[in-house]
């Protein structure tokens, strides 16, 4: 039997059950992992995660009560957080413990093993599957816009809509307000830097502040299909446009003036977990 200053494993656990629930409970959530994991950086503020989460002020609120509670997070001052000496040695000690366990090393081995799948047969699957291209009318919206120039343009201005819009509740139902993006400008031969911009559709009474600009878009037909970006972004989402262009150019459709776009199905995704509707704009051939 393990011991631990001299008491054992199963003493600890059965005179503090109550309190080992208490502590799990408050570890065994997604958000509050992510909180603990960023303040592991150092104290942080509630704007900072806020940000980080995503979360509004009432939902963040009450996951940093649960964490303040088990002893793992301190309320340093106001609106300042840090972990707790117990909260750094908890963590150290299961990440320790998760480190060399076994399942860790069942996950990752699993991990590599569908990444070397996908690798070899994603270029032969990529050229037999059927494109799927549905016919969308967009509807004029009222949008928030914000737009980046850097190498990675795509997240940077994607991290400036969501430190905005997050607390205002806009990411909470992406159907009532879809995120689309855009290049602008495209990028240019041997320059790193291109722009991007990001869309929210918003309710009108909602105005411009600071970075973020509000605009008015007047809608439009498309053509549309699915792009799983999956492991190669860079490739990947160049050749499915390429594809859609070429279904437009044998198609009863012309190419459109109005903005290209495209939307995002959950902004928060990982790259290899990115899903995009790409927004071909499309105007209807005149016959004869």
């Amino acid at each position: 039997m393990s011991y631990v200053n001299g008491d054992s494993i199963w003493g600890i656990f059965s005179r503090s059950n109550e309190d080992i629930v208490l502590i799990l409970e408050a570890l065994g959530n997604i958000r509050r992992l992510q909180i603990l994991t960023f303040t592991l950086k150092g104290s942080s503020t509630f704007d900072k995660l806020q940000k980080v989460t995503g979360l509004g002020k009432t939902a963040l609120a009450h996951h940093l009560s649960i964490l303040v509670k088990s002893g793992v997070l301190k309320h340093t001052g106001k609106g300042q957080y840090a972990l707790s000496v117990d909260g750094v040695e908890l963590l150290t000690a299961i990440g320790t413990a998760y480190m060399a366990s076994k399942r860790r090393r069942e996950f990752v081995a699993t991990k590599r093993a569908d990444y070397i799948q996908r690798l070899y047969a994603k270029q032969e699957r990529y050229a037999t599957e059927e494109l799927k291209v549905n016919i969308t009318k967009l509807e004029p919206m009222h949008v928030a816009s914000v737009r980046v120039i850097s190498e990675t343009p795509a997240h940077d201005s994607w991290e400036k809509m969501r430190a905005w819009a997050a607390p205002k509740g806009l990411l909470e139902d992406l159907d009532k307000h879809p995120v689309f993006g855009f290049n602008n400008p495209d990028p240019v031969p041997n320059k790193k830097e291109y722009g991007y911009e990001v869309w929210i559709r918003i309710e009108p009474d909602i105005k411009p502040e600071g970075e973020i600009q509000v605009k008015d878009f007047a809608g439009g037909l498309y053509a549309v299909t699915t792009c799983r970006v999956q492991d190669d972004p860079g490739e990947y989402i160049p050749k499915t446009w390429k594809r859609l262009f070429e279904w437009v150019k044998s198609s009863k459709y012309k190419f459109g003036t109005h903005q290209w776009l495209e939307k995002v199905h959950d902004p928060g995704a990982s790259e290899q977990e990115l899903i995009l509707d790409l927004y071909c704009p499309i105007g209807k051939k005149k016959v004869g």
